[in-house]
């Protein structure tokens, strides 16, 4: 009998990384999710770069009316955050999971990651993007 290796789905890393999910949510691995504990951060700005096609989560204060909480299990090594509006905005639109290397900002206390602009519509906002994420949430 001949063998198989099985290949992963997932593996760990220890590099912050932000997975933008099909349901609209940024999932932290358990190493962003480390940066934003020890940085006692649990709101965040949600910031758009639109001309280098960065997104970044800085640190913000709970009272801010822009800022969005961010569930962090220190238990589980995992954060998340919903964004769909966020999302939507920039013009994402992935098929599945994208996972994407982060790097922390010390001095402005933000995680910065760069969208692959594959992934991205060209007129982020408008109508034509939000009918190919709507044709991508029915395939959902």
């Amino acid at each position: 009998m001949a063998y198989e290796v099985f290949t992963r789905t997932g593996v760990r890393v220890e590099t912050p990384t932000l997975s933008l999910t099909p349901d609209w949510r940024i999932a932290l691995n358990s190493a962003a999710t480390r940066i934003l504990l020890e940085a006692e951060i649990k709101n965040v700005l949600l910031l758009w770069d639109k001309q280098n096609h960065k997104l970044a989560l800085k640190a913000a204060s709970k009272g801010d009316k822009n800022a969005y909480a961010v569930s962090l299990r220190s238990d589980k090594g995992a954060g998340t955050l919903r964004a769909k509006a966020f999302l939507c905005y920039v013009g994402w639109s992935a098929p599945r999971r994208e996972a994407l290397t982060a790097t922390w900002n010390q001095k402005e206390k933000m995680l910065e990651v760069t969208l692959p602009t594959k992934f991205l519509s060209t007129d982020q906002g408008k109508s034509a993007g939000k009918e190919q994420r709507s044709s991508l949430e029915e395939k959902l």
